[in-house]
């Protein structure tokens, strides 16, 4: 029998080898991406698969997998986002906030971005799972397995482009905050509603498609602006409490 040559560490890493250290991505979870994308209703067809056809990566993969990018790139936007900083440091000025010494309302505002950016995705992957569990609006009967790996795949396309959004928030000037998060939202549902239409409920009409896939955007559009909203209520009140009480101005 011919010995075989040991792998060398050139044939066993490689750049598809990095990705997936890093992100959890390789190359046939960008294809997913893609096809998830450009073809949906074949992504959701492998969906009921259990193997995904050995060709797709699983959806609750790719969309952690983007958590994972979006956790990465935070702490860049922290010491950069100087248009949220703003927004924060000017409401804790208007309220008129004692500064202990040595301290601005821009450091304030800073950690307060620090832990709205922090407890934001943690809150909302939280409500994700747990709106996969109830979810089952499909038009047909679906395990928890599948209803899981339909949601997901519903909200990759939009997560995939949230990166390029949420950098660019870097240059919203405080004032445009509000506005900026409004096209967020409503770019969020207008990728989800396709996703949805094209690919997540083929068992039904058009008519059943549309309505389908509009209330599931509205639902996950709905939840994400709640979370980011009590979560950021939830900063300021403890910025608050924390530097309110017994601060030496």
């Amino acid at each position: 029998m011919e010995k075989q040559k040991p792998e060398t560490a050139s044939q066993r890493l490689s750049l598809d080898s990095i990705a997936e250290d890093l992100f959890g991505l390789n190359i046939r979870g960008i294809q997913s991406i893609l096809a998830i994308w450009w073809r949906p209703r074949e992504y959701f067809a492998a969906a009921r698969v259990p193997d995904w056809r050995e060709k797709y990566t699983p959806s609750i993969r790719l969309w952690l997998s983007f958590f994972a990018l979006l956790s990465v790139l935070k702490f860049w936007w922290f010491g950069t986002n100087a248009g949220m900083v703003g927004a924060f440091a000017a409401g804790f000025e208007d309220a008129g906030l004692n500064l202990p010494r040595g301290m601005s309302y821009q450091d304030i505002g800073a950690e307060a971005v620090s832990w709205v950016f922090g407890w934001v995705p943690i809150v909302q992957i939280i409500s994700m799972f747990l709106l996969a569990l109830i979810y089952n609006a499909w038009g047909e009967r679906t395990t928890l397995a599948l209803r899981q790996r339909y949601l997901f795949a519903v909200i990759i396309p939009s997560a995939s482009v949230m990166p390029i959004f949420m950098t660019t928030m870097l240059l919203v000037p405080p004032h445009m905050m509000t506005a900026y998060g409004i096209l967020l939202a409503a770019m969020a549902f207008f990728i989800d509603f396709l996703t949805g239409y094209r690919g997540g409920f083929s068992n039904v009409s058009k008519t059943g498609r549309a309505w389908r896939a509009g209330l599931l955007a509205l639902i996950l559009v709905t939840i994400n602006t709640l979370t980011t909203i009590v979560v950021q209520i939830a900063g300021i009140l403890l910025i608050g409490q924390k530097y309110g009480v017994g601060a030496v101005s």
